[in-house]
């Protein structure tokens, strides 16, 4: 039988992997800007070129994202599955087309089975969407919400589908906040959209709650076409 030696870990592989627990640990938190390069080398103890590499392979495998100009930003705390990967490439208004097929049958759903915990749940993040300060802020609110509703909706292969998709749903968002308010913020149409869509759902409304989902995603969606 041949075996072969094992290979002393790289310098660039102990950096991704520092930089990785780091990350899971929430040291930068998702959506957190990472230091500069040579902040960044200096912390983790290693050249400006092998940082770069670490860095490099994390914006390849998902948790990070470079934006020209701007640096490079936390995706994902945990290595990111292939399929998300997949996702997080797609365009951001094909994101928002199956983005608007989940959730569409999520209010319905959650119309059907919400409990009294759920619409307190509702109630409490509407509130936290209302107050959000900052646009960073409004897509995190944001998705919780939605996130509220597709629980209501009590299918944990919905829940999971979801899961699977919310870094793409995080990422769509902030580039299409970035792009020029697709979201409006606490006031407005979209606010008056997701009071609806929560008011369908704890008046128990599925068609309403289809309604209000359609409103508010949809609009999003032409604007993202530019229609």
């Amino acid at each position: 039988m041949a075996v072969r030696p094992v290979q002393r870990t790289s310098l660039v592989e102990g950096a991704v992997a520092e930089l990785r627990r780091l990350l899971a640990a929430e040291h930068w938190p998702v959506g957190a800007r990472l230091p500069g390069e040579v902040e960044l080398s200096r912390l983790l103890g290693v050249g400006r070129s092998t940082g770069r590499e670490a860095v490099r392979a994390l914006i390849a495998s998902g948790q990070l994202r470079s934006q020209q100009g701007s640096g490079t930003y936390v995706v994902s705390t945990a290595p990111v599955e292939e399929f998300d990967r997949g996702l997080r490439r797609a365009a951001v208004a094909d994101v928002y087309e199956v983005r608007i097929a989940l959730e569409v049958e999520a209010g319905r759903l959650a119309a059907n089975r919400r409990t009294d915990e759920d619409v307190a749940v509702l109630g409490e993040l509407l509130a936290e969407r209302g107050a959000a300060g900052s646009d960073a802020e409004l897509v995190e609110a944001d998705l919780l919400l939605h996130r509220a509703v597709v629980t209501a909706a009590h299918n944990p292969v919905l829940a999971q589908v979801f899961d699977s998709f919310l870094g793409a749903l995080r990422v769509a968002a902030r580039d299409a906040v970035a792009d020029g308010g697709v979201h409006g913020g606490p006031g407005g149409d979209d606010a008056r959209a997701h009071e609806e869509l929560v008011a369908a759902v704890v008046a128990a409304d599925p068609e309403a709650a289809e309604a209000a989902t359609r409103r508010n995603l949809g609009r999003a969606l032409e604007r993202l076409r530019g229609e």
